[in-house]
C-alpha cells in the first residue's frame, strides 16, 4: 500500500482514523502559488494521498527557480502550474489537478475557492494573503499561511470563523523577496514539510492555534499562541 508508512506513524500516535486516507483523497485543496513553497508542498501532498488539487499560479519558470523548486531545465519558460501538474502526475497518475494560470484576485477568488476544504497560501504576497483571509472569513473557510525567505520560515493555520488574522498581523508586512535577500533551498523545502505536518493535523481534527517561526541557519524555533 502506497501510504502504509504514513498510516503506521499515525497509528502509533493513536490519532489515525481508518477512513482518513479516503477522506483526504477526496478533499479539495486550493494551492495559491506553485513556486518555492508551493511546488515541494504539492509533491508532499500527492505523496501523502491528497489527490484533488487546484494549482493557481501565472508565473513562468526561470533558471533561478531550479535551485529551490521541483522543476527541471526543460521546464524553463513554461507556466509553473502546468509543469507542476505534469510532475505530480508522474508521482501518482490518479491525481486530479485543476490548473489555473492566473493570479488569484477579487474577480476569481469565489469561483476558484468555492467548495474548497482547505486553502494553502504559498504566494509570498501580503496583499494576496489578505484577499485569501477575507474570502475565508466571509465564507467560513480555513487557510494556512506560509512564508520562506533567507533561512527563515513562518506558518500558521487560520480558521475563518475565528477572524484572528488581523489580530496576528494588525499592520501590513513589507515582505522582502528572495530576489533581494536570497533563500536556501533547504528553507523552502523545510517550509513545505512544516506546512504538510500542519495540514495532516488539520484533517485529523487537531486544532493547533500557533504561529510557528523557524530559522534553519540559527537552529531556532519559536511558537506563538494566537488564541
Amino acid at each position: 500500500m502506497i501510504y502504509s508508512r504514513q498510516k503506521k506513524f499515525l497509528e502509533n500516535l493513536n490519532e489515525y482514523d481508518l477512513k482518513f486516507q479516503d477522506k483526504i483523497e477526496k478533499c479539495k485543496i486550493i494551492l495559491v502559488g506553485c513556486g518555492g513553497i508551493g511546488s515541494p508542498l504539492a509533491e508532499l501532498l500527492v505523496r501523502g494521498g491528497f489527490l484533488n488539487l487546484v494549482l493557481v499560479d501565472n508565473d513562468l519558470i526561470d533558471e533561478t527557480n531550479l535551485q529551490r523548486q521541483v522543476f527541471f531545465e526543460n521546464d524553463i519558460g513554461n507556466f509553473k502550474s502546468k509543469s507542476l501538474a505534469k510532475y505530480l502526475k508522474k508521482i501518482n497518475s490518479k491525481v486530479n489537478c485543476n490548473v489555473i494560470c492566473d493570479i488569484l484576485n477579487e474577480n476569481n477568488v469565489n469561483s476558484i475557492c468555492e467548495g474548497s476544504d482547505l486553502i494553502i497560501d504559498a504566494s509570498d504576497n501580503f496583499e494576496l494573503r489578505k484577499l485569501v483571509n477575507e474570502y475565508c472569513e466571509t465564507n467560513n473557510k480555513n487557510w494556512i499561511y506560509n512564508g520562506a525567505v533567507k533561512s527563515e520560515i513562518i506558518t500558521c493555520l487560520f480558521y475563518g470563523e475565528d477572524k484572528l488574522f488581523k489580530k496576528v498581523f494588525p499592520k501590513e508586512i513589507n515582505e522582502v523577496s528572495c530576489c533581494e535577500v536570497g533563500v536556501l533551498s533547504s528553507t523552502t523545502f523545510a517550509s513545505a514539510s512544516l506546512a504538510y505536518n500542519q495540514i495532516i493535523k488539520y484533517f485529523l481534527g487537531i486544532r493547533d492555534y500557533k504561529l510557528i517561526k523557524l530559522d534553519l541557519w540559527k537552529n531556532q524555533i519559536f511558537e506563538i499562541k494566537i488564541k
